[in-house]
Parts: structure tokens; sequence; C-alpha cells
């Protein structure tokens, strides 16, 4: 193997354990972290992983508090279909 072969599959690796960890649902992230932080890893990793491991909403926003406008989204769009002219 050359190194071209070793960087791109480490490149691949790491962005299918990305992807993995993105799609995962909460409930697995949560146990997979949990047991994560129990193997001695850097602070960052720490950190990261004790935020998996108690993070309670569905989304990945990490608590931004943005603002939903519920009632903007409440209302329905309103879709136009135009017809081709019959040649």
């Amino acid at each position: 193997m050359t190194a071209q072969h070793l960087i791109v599959f480490f490149v691949v690796l790491a962005c299918s354990v990305y992807a993995l960890w993105v799609l995962m649902p909460m409930a697995a992230r949560r146990f997979l972290a949990r047991h994560l932080l129990q193997l001695p890893l850097g602070s960052a990793w720490v950190a990261r992983f004790q935020q998996a491991s108690t993070a309670s909403s569905g989304c990945d926003c990490n608590g931004c508090d943005k603002v939903v406008d519920l009632q903007r989204q409440a209302r329905p769009q309103v879709v136009h279909f135009h017809a081709r002219p019959k040649d």
C-alpha cells in the first residue's frame, strides 16, 4: 500500500464515522457516548462525549436558542400550477 492509499483510507473512515454519528438515533448516541467516556481520551473528546451523553433534544443544534416563529410556519403555502400551452 502506498501513502496515498492510507490517506484515502483514513479520510473515508473518518467520514464514515462522522456520518454514522450524525445519522444515529439520539438514544443510541447517548448510550455510545456514555460508554466512550470510560476510555482514556483527551479533554476535548471527554467534553464532547459528556455533552452528547446528556443531550435531551432530537436536533443537533447544541442549544442555539433559536426562536421559531410558529405562526409563520403554520400558514399554508399557495402553489400555482401553470399549464403548458397545447401545440
